[in-house]
């Protein structure tokens, strides 16, 4: 802006004094003809004269005749002096009474008698020539001049001022913010151009957002249930497939299938009444965990997956989703005494799918046997018994983590299709008191519910920053956040304040947010996201395509990652569903500067498709597993 501000104020500086210098020209360009004009009218006067006093010779008129009048005739030419010489012998010589001290000019002419007139004439002087009147002319003129010239500064300045507020406006959208094309700044100038980038933005607005619901189209065609609103079969299927990417679990959670048979007897509209109730008054208990998998799987059968969910609280919400089925209005024909039979199998990490699978579908038979409505748990006899403890002992362990700083990290590589790291995303453990290092699958679903998650990820960035410091890595450093740390009051100072400590490391890290946590919480994170992202942050957004949520974040957020689940990269070399969601998605951010990456990448044949749907880089344990720093 300041620099458009000089430019318009020498442009205006020159056209000032290009007025000034074509004024002086004409005001020069008038003296000249007037100082021009009036020597011609002293030599036409004196060619008269000559005339005169030569046809009074040739009339026989003598010279001391032509003394009555020839002085009263000088003295009207104010004349300085006037000789007639013959022969180079001055025969008649007029002089006159007073002599004034100023310029003169110098007549020398031959008569026709063989007389020379030599005649010395006061210069013409202009200025005093000039009357009241044409000095007031000449005042009024300038003064007219004088004032064109300020108001023609006054103007060009106003006119400049709004193309420079057209040029800001430019520059805006240069630097990638698209909607100060649609906000017209009062003064812009030209007002053609200002109403052109409107109305082109306008245009651009509207393609965007038929580009963005074709994206929305196209995940939810290829992943929901039309009637429901659900994921299909196939959505299940694939993110139940995520969750275990070589056929075994990678964290614990829960399988949970739901069989409406008291609906049998009903027609599809009505059965589908009843089960679009019950789905709605479901959500809330759904809801809270972001990571679920909610799906439509038949007629008259749901399905529920929550990875990372304790085994008490397993029981708990089986227990209140059977309850709930008590609050529906059932028409009539519904059997009530057997509407609903839940079965749940709980799984543990390294657990093969499928065994969890046929564990879910034998607890739904059990309870299916009891025949009235109720719900089984599927009984191993064993469970990860370090999920078994109360929030005390959790609260106490993870106090201890962050008092001693017990956080074990690891860095997995993000690279290009050249093997070129184009970033790191950071992985934790902790310790326990025996020394035991407890992945974070098994914390942090604990420290969430012990209000612990602002602390763990403040203490998480500060490592992140530490090790990029200490192994002198250039590329930046990936930290995912859970929703609860950035929303809390204090943890956005923190992060400015660590941020402050590292200001030259700053751009190197990468703050990550959950897809379906942003779009849930969009109205609260994105002016939190926005402030951090100018202090220097990098800002990605991860689980993109997990569920069928809307890209408008993609506009809302200067973000410089996108990082596609491992749901939709899982086989991606065979599902023509998933390689048109991902090309949709690079339509949809192909005006961004953004990089799309991928998680969860298996095998070779999963990259070479990546990579050749544009995808800029890959991350996964064929690709390299999250290892700790050297």
């Amino acid at each position: 802006m300041k620099k458009n501000r000089e430019q318009t104020q020498r442009l205006v500086q020159f056209w000032v004094l290009s007025l000034l210098v074509v004024t002086l020209s004409l005001l020069l360009t008038a003296w000249s003809a007037s100082v021009s004009h009036t020597k011609h009218n002293q030599r036409l006067a004196v060619e008269t004269l000559v005339q005169l006093i030569d046809d009074q010779y040739q009339r026989g008129v003598t010279l001391e005749q032509m003394q009555d009048w020839l002085p009263d005739l000088l003295a009207g030419f104010r004349a300085e002096q006037l000789q007639l010489e013959l022969e180079q012998e001055v025969v008649y010589q007029w002089l006159p009474d007073q002599i004034y001290n100023v310029g003169t000019a110098h007549y020398r002419r031959e008569l026709s008698n063989g007389l020379t007139l030599k005649l010395v004439l006061k210069r013409p002087q202009l200025l005093p020539a000039f009357s009241a009147q044409e000095w007031l002319l000449v005042a009024m003129g300038l003064a007219m001049a004088l004032g064109m010239v300020v108001f023609g500064r006054r103007w060009l300045r106003a006119e400049m001022a709004g193309v420079e507020l057209l040029v800001v406006r430019a520059t805006k959208i240069n630097a990638g913010d698209f909607d100060a094309a649609a906000t017209p700044v009062r003064g812009e100038r030209p007002l053609s151009a200002g109403r052109a980038l409107t109305k082109l933005h306008r245009q651009w607005r509207r393609e965007r957002s038929a580009k963005l619901e074709l994206d929305r189209q196209i995940r939810a065609n290829a992943s929901l249930d039309p009637e429901s609103g659900l994921g299909n079969r196939m959505f299940f299927d694939t993110r139940l497939a995520s969750l275990a990417p070589n056929g075994s679990f990678r964290s614990q959670g829960m399988i949970c299938l739901l069989q409406f048979n008291g609906l049998e007897a009903l027609t599809p509209p009505v059965r589908l009444w009843v089960l679009q109730e019950f789905i709605d008054i479901c959500q809330p208990l759904v809801r809270p965990h972001t990571d679920a998998v909610f799906a439509r799987l038949h007629w008259l059968e749901l399905g529920l997956v929550v990875p990372m969910l304790p085994l008490k609280e397993a029981d708990a919400l089986i227990a209140r989703l059977h309850q709930l089925s008590d609050r529906l209005n059932l028409p009539e024909g519904a059997d009530s005494e057997r509407l609903l039979h839940i079965g749940a199998a709980y799984f543990s990490r390294d657990e093969p799918l499928e065994q969890a699978l046929e564990e879910a579908e034998q607890a739904l038979r059990a309870a299916q046997l009891q025949g009235e409505s109720n719900w089984f748990m599927y009984d191993k006899g064993a469970v990860d018994r370090e999920l078994a403890q109360g929030s005390v002992r959790w609260r106490s362990l993870l106090d201890g983590a962050l008092r001693r700083r017990d956080f074990v990290t690891l860095f997995q590589p993000i690279v290009d299709g050249d093997g070129q790291i184009l970033s790191r995303e950071m992985f934790s453990r902790i310790r326990d008191h025996q020394g035991n290092i407890l992945r974070a699958s098994l914390y942090r679903p604990m420290a969430r519910r012990c209000g612990l998650i602002p602390m763990v990820e403040r203490e998480l960035l500060a490592l992140a920053l530490q090790q990029a410091k200490a192994q002198g890595w250039r590329e930046p450093v990936m930290v995912n956040l859970a929703f609860e740390a950035v929303l809390h009051p204090r943890f956005g100072k923190s992060i400015m304040m660590l941020l402050a400590n590292y200001s030259v490391r700053r751009t190197q890290l990468i703050i990550e947010v959950n897809e379906r946590e942003l779009v849930q919480y969009a109205d609260q994170m994105v002016p939190l996201l926005k402030a951090w992202h100018r202090a220097g942050v990098q800002l990605s957004v991860d689980g993109v395509g997990y569920t069928v949520e809307g890209a408008h974040y993609i506009d809302d957020l200067p973000l410089n990652w996108l990082k596609l689940h491992p749901s939709l990269v899982h086989q991606i070399d065979t599902r023509r569903d998933s390689q048109l969601v991902i090309t949709s998605l690079r339509q949809v951010v192909s005006h961004q500067p953004l990089k799309l990456v991928a998680e969860g990448v298996e095998c070779e044949e999963e990259s070479r498709c990546l990579l050749r749907l544009g995808v800029a880089g890959v991350q996964g344990d064929y690709i390299g597993k999250a290892i700790l720093p050297q």
